[in-house]
């Protein structure tokens, strides 16, 4: 079983390579769900992910305001 160490933040994390899969898996059903929390067991142990900050959502937000400007001049 191949293991692996990812170090985020100096907290260091060992995985096997199905824990990665069910990680990734875990996050693309969170972009999907955005502020659930979305969980997977892994090899080593349960595995959830949420996503916090979905900055396409705002992106789509902001792109479907209408802009409307105002010319003034002197006459």
């Amino acid at each position: 079983m191949n293991q692996f160490e990812v170090t985020i933040n100096g907290t260091t994390l060992k995985l096997t390579a199905e824990d990665l899969a069910a990680m990734s898996t875990a996050m693309m059903d969170a972009m999907r769900t955005p502020s659930e929390k979305t969980f997977r067991r892994g090899s080593t142990g349960n595995i959830f992910a949420k996503l916090v900050n979905n900055r396409s959502g705002s992106a789509q937000r902001f792109s479907k305001q209408s802009s409307t400007s105002i010319v003034e001049t002197d006459c």
